[in-house]
């Protein structure tokens, strides 16, 4: 806010216009303040001279103290209750201070007095965009806009509104609207880049943060923004060179050491994420996500004292986070404590009842059996490990099941063709890559994006669809010669639906091929790893059931898990 030199005459007018004249100055002056301290002197020889007062809100809003900003405000409008900039002024400190309705309500005292008052129609939208009305919201952007049809800054507003809705193409329309007036007008680029995000076009939404970065080359917050968006895309090498850029940029940046550290994890690169963490917390000891996640590091550095330590502070700081909870227990249950992390998984479900993960992995540790992991469970599991699956699992797992499948299905094969082949739960592809060869068609199915995304890159696959495999098996047009599913069923508990959708939907006969974890017992059994096991009996009785008939079956070592091989079973059915 810059103040105009005041227009009020008021006896004796000399020296008190000499004196108003005086703090104009110094607040345009930015010397906030000493214009407080002369205020409030005047204040004391001018009670009635609301200008004055007016000058002490501005300063007091300037300098953050609302609750003085409000006084004075209310204290010049007392003086002169139809001044309508006075009631815009002390609306925008309340809005600022979370009392929306109060400002709703001045701000029409404000329009009852300057009907046609468009910055009044703004700052309404704002307060009621704020307070949820986004319909109501939006209206009051439209009011303004039509007062002043170049009014950058409410068409900018109304795109924020619009994209809270999800309205993203309208939002869009209203943001190139406001460029089109107000083409530097950087603050749109970054709440475009968002809607564009909002609608799954990461691409383009870069290309419009880099717009902003153009414009202002040394904008630290937007080379994070545009950190994300990289990660969203999974280039990742390229987020944390942006993520670099912040630091240089403004050392001090709390977020852009954050959104490193969590970028290096996801990529692996464990020793370096901790130190982003480390220096995330040094920076804001505050920090709730960045203690949570240097938990996770420690964890993996078997520390597990220390990992605690910031498992719980991360929970100290956002106690009503259920995440947290979560994420204490899954490290207390690896620590083999578990009747604490059973406890920590049900003050997650009282947080957040419908946090499948957690009902999940409680229900492995008290010997619940359910039917199925729940589809969030398995799809936050493979997006967390895409980047570094294939390591994982094949080198340092010693996973070799997709080279064993391929092996049986070959031996069994009468042709150089497979025909056509549906991957179901296809990850990254590393049954594909063995198998894509001898296939006529080769089509993949995943719950996770991020594995979709890695097996994209192989250039193997005819077809890649993002899908519950239940959901495909019973709205896809099967027309399959081997349906396969390696390591798949293992968050699969009851098989039945899949048998009977493979079945009853498919085009002709075929083969249905997959592993399981090996199970002593009759049926199936969901065991503490949140994995299912199935026992031979339990797949010979589907057989029976659905009218398969089992063709191969052999017991094979299937990866490494705390420095020991499970067993598991690798089938193959006639149907």
């Amino acid at each position: 806010m810059y103040l105009n030199k005041p227009k009020e005459k008021h006896p004796p007018q000399t020296v008190l216009q000499k004196a108003i004249l005086q703090i104009v100055n110094l607040y345009n002056q930015k010397q906030f303040s000493v214009v407080i301290e002369q205020a409030h002197t005047l204040t004391k020889q001018y009670p009635e001279t609301f200008v004055v007062w007016i000058i002490l809100g501005a300063s007091y809003t300037q300098i953050g103290n609302l609750d003085r900003a409000i006084d004075s405000y209310q204290h010049a409008l007392l003086i002169k209750p139809d001044y309508p900039e006075g009631y815009n002024n002390l609306g925008v400190v309340l809005k600022n201070k979370g009392k929306l309705e109060e400002a709703i309500q001045v701000f029409k005292k404000a329009l009852s007095l300057k009907p046609d008052y468009l910055e009044v129609y703004n700052n309404m939208g704002n307060t009621l965009k704020d307070k949820g009305n986004i319909d109501e919201a939006i209206k009051a952007y439209d009011k303004a806009i039509l007062l002043k049809p170049d009014y950058a800054e409410a068409y900018s507003n109304k795109g924020n509104a619009l994209q809270v809705q999800g309205n993203f193409e309208e939002s869009i329309e209203a943001y190139n609207k406001a460029l089109s007036l107000k083409p530097d007008y950087i603050k749109v680029y970054i709440n475009m880049g968002a809607a564009l995000q909002g609608q799954g076009k990461l691409q383009e939404a870069i290309e419009v943060y880099k717009m902003a970065l153009i414009l202002k080359p040394d904008y630290a917050e937007a080379y994070v923004i545009l950190a994300l968006a990289y990660k969203d895309q999974g280039n990742l090498e390229d987020a944390i060179e942006a993520c670099n850029k912040s630091v240089s940029i403004k050392p001090d940046y709390t977020d852009a050491h954050y959104t490193l550290g969590i970028t290096l994890q996801e990529l692996g690169r464990f020793n370096k994420s901790e130190a982003s963490f480390r220096k995330a917390i040094l920076l804001n000891p505050n920090h709730a996500e960045a203690y949570a996640n240097l938990g996770g590091i420690l964890k993996k550095f078997k520390m597990f004292e220390e990992a605690e330590t910031n498992y719980r502070q991360a929970i100290k700081l956002k106690p009503n986070y259920f995440k947290f909870h979560y994420n204490l227990g899954v490290a207390l249950k690896e620590f083999g404590r578990f009747k604490e992390a059973e406890a920590c998984f049900r003050k997650t479900l009282i947080l957040k009842p419908d946090y499948g993960e957690a009902k999940h992995i409680l229900a492995s540790m008290v010997g619940k059996t359910t039917a199925t992991a729940p589809r969030d469970y398995v799809e936050n599991l493979f997006d967390k490990y895409a980047t570094k699956f294939e390591e994982s699992l094949v080198e340092k797992l010693k996973y070799n099941i997709p080279t064993l499948i391929t092996k049986i299905i070959i031996k069994d094969s009468k042709s150089r063709s497979l025909g056509s082949v549906i991957d179901l739960g296809c990850g990254t592809g590393l049954f594909g890559k063995e198998i894509y060869q001898l296939c006529k068609r080769l089509e993949g199915v995943d719950i996770s994006q991020k594995m979709l995304d890695k097996a994209k890159e192989k250039n193997i696959y005819n077809k890649l669809i993002k899908q519950d495999i239940l959901e495909y098996l019973l709205s896809a047009n099967l027309n399959f010669n081997y349906f396969v599913l390696t390591d798949v069923v293992i968050y699969i508990g009851d098989l039945s639906r899949v048998f009977s959708l493979i079945k009853s939907r498919n085009q002709k006969g075929g083969k249905l091929v997959f592993s399981t974890e090996d199970y002593d017992g009759d049926g199936y059994f969901l065991e503490q790893s949140g994995r299912y096991s199935h026992s031979k009996k339990y797949i010979e009785n589907l057989c029976k059931e659905h009218s398969y008939e089992i063709e191969h079956f052999e017991i094979q070592p299937l990866r490494i898990e705390k420095n020991q091989y499970i067993k598991g079973g690798l089938y193959m059915l006639n149907f």
